[in-house]
């Protein structure tokens, strides 16, 4: 064991510098750049994923708008097709009683 400046005995390690400390230091040399490497993947992860999400929900408004135009055009197209039988029916209706009246 190793004695520190002020007498005491620490397990090999210096006084002020507990146990935790160097093992801090041994992961930080073996795993220090694993670790870096893999948190800068994960934060490009993470961004990919933001855009892709931000991307998905501009697509999926723009088709709610394309959907909400095609069901006014289908709407007011039935709208008209309505009108147009109902004037063509009526027009057969005036058709028929001229017959009948002759």
């Amino acid at each position: 064991m190793s004695t520190s400046p002020t007498g005491e005995h620490h397990n090999g390690a210096a006084a002020g510098e507990p146990l935790e400390d160097k093992m801090h230091q041994i992961r930080e040399l073996l795993f220090g750049e694993t670790k870096r490497e893999n948190d800068a993947r994960l934060a490009a992860l993470e961004a990919r994923v933001r855009e892709f999400e931000q991307s998905m929900h501009r697509r999926l408004e723009a088709l709610q708008a394309s959907i909400d135009t095609l069901a006014r055009e289908v709407g007011n197209e039935r709208k008209r097709s309505l009108e147009q039988l109902a004037s063509s029916i009526g027009e057969l209706g005036d058709k028929v009683r001229r017959i009948s009246a002759d």
